[in-house]
């Protein structure tokens, strides 16, 4: 069984594809709702299948408390299995102040608020870096020591600075969803998936602490975007991560995380 900490899985065909690019149907993946893809679309979707779950998204520059209430409902019936903010795609840091009402929900029913940090697809060139670093985590994870947080991504490129944030934090997790892209050839994937691996390995060995913290993820979002890639990710599990390190990587912390 693997479980994947994060996708974009929103319909049956993404459904299709990524079990084929799996190569199994042993799994279950945590399904990320973003603005573009609302709330209720992706609940609906993940509810159709028993190895899909629900994570639920705040839209910043709108009424949160409005929002916070029909998220709570969704945690109070076991429908969602957490929230993901965006901070570069809005422009707020984790630490400011309207992130406290949302991390005091998922604390309340010991769930993950899940932040995208480092580099941003932005096609309208809107997003904003700085507001991205996942260093900005920190100050919300000593304010909020009993609400799990995950950073995406490995905060992709900031590495160091996320290992450091997860060893530093006994209530900071992060995934290594989302850096390997779509390349075009199979030469530059294989530089790609060496180099992602390389890195990982050099923040490993500065915080390694923050190898029992990180989580398998794809970041899969259908085979016609970018985000399409499942395989390099295994390859990348099992160079980086000895076989007893993965039954955490790939099982044991997101069941805890999620489930637990």
């Amino acid at each position: 069984m693997i479980i994947d900490a994060h996708t974009h899985i929103y319909n049956e065909k993404m459904y299709q594809d990524y079990t084929a690019r799996l190569g199994s149907k042993d799994f279950k993946a945590i399904v990320m709702a973003w603005e573009s893809v609302g709330n209720e679309q992706v609940l609906r979707f993940t509810e159709t299948k028993g190895n899909l779950y629900f994570i639920g998204t705040v839209i910043m520059d709108k009424n949160i408390a409005s929002q916070l209430k029909i998220l709570e409902k969704w945690f109070k019936a076991g429908k969602m299995r957490g929230i993901k903010l965006y901070p570069g795609y809005k422009y707020f840091y984790p630490s400011d102040k309207i992130v406290y009402p949302i991390a005091r929900l998922c604390q309340k029913y010991n769930k993950p608020l899940i932040f995208h940090f480092g580099d941003v697809f932005d096609e309208k060139g809107n997003a904003i870096l700085k507001y991205s670093n996942p260093s900005h985590v920190d100050e919300l994870a000593v304010k909020f020591p009993k609400c799990r947080i995950i950073i995406s991504h490995f905060g992709f490129p900031y590495f160091l600075e996320t290992a450091n944030v997860v060893s530093k934090n006994k209530n900071v997790y992060t995934d290594i969803s989302g850096t390997i892209d779509e390349c075009g050839n199979a030469w530059d994937m294989n530089n790609l998936v060496r180099q992602y691996a390389a890195d990982l390995k050099r923040a490993f060995a500065y915080f390694p602490e923050a190898k029992k913290k990180t989580m398998f993820g794809t970041d899969f979002f259908g085979v016609d975007t970018p985000l399409n890639q499942v395989r390099p990710y295994l390859k990348i599990a099992k160079s980086v991560f000895t076989k007893k390190e993965q039954e955490s990587l790939f099982f044991k912390l997101a069941n805890k995380l999620f489930f637990s």
